[in-house]
């Protein structure tokens, strides 16, 4: 997360308001933002949702271990409405993404929001 993280920095340094949206445990994890960025760079937490199996708390891979990664991956799709729900009140310009939710492509056209794949590979 820290590449996105440091992304949404350069981004917010330009003067540009940035949404950091992932999950509560994620964003708790992350350093703390420098005082001069924090007008412009928010935070916002979309609770994980439940899925069986997933052990309570369970929001990264960090969390799991390797053969429960598979219903982390299916919380994050339980993402998709809550993300809705951010983007309809919110209205951004533009979304950057990663893998993990691949869906937001398809979900952002909705809206007309152009979007990015960052990769940090």
């Amino acid at each position: 997360m820290i590449p996105y993280l440091e992304l949404s920095k350069l981004i917010a340094q330009k003067g540009h308001t940035v949404s950091f949206i992932s999950t509560p445990r994620n964003i708790d994890r992350l350093p703390k933002l420098p005082s001069n960025l924090s007008q412009f760079l928010k935070f916002v937490k979309l609770p994980l949702p439940h899925v069986e199996k997933l052990p309570e708390n369970a929001e990264a891979t960090i969390d799991v271990p390797y053969e429960q990664v598979k219903y982390l991956k299916l919380a994050q799709d339980r993402l998709e409405e809550p993300m809705a729900k951010f983007l309809e009140d919110s209205a951004p310009d533009f979304i950057f993404f990663d893998f993990t939710s691949y869906w937001i492509p398809s979900l952002a056209s909705k809206f007309n929001i152009p979007t990015a794949y960052f990769s940090i590979l």
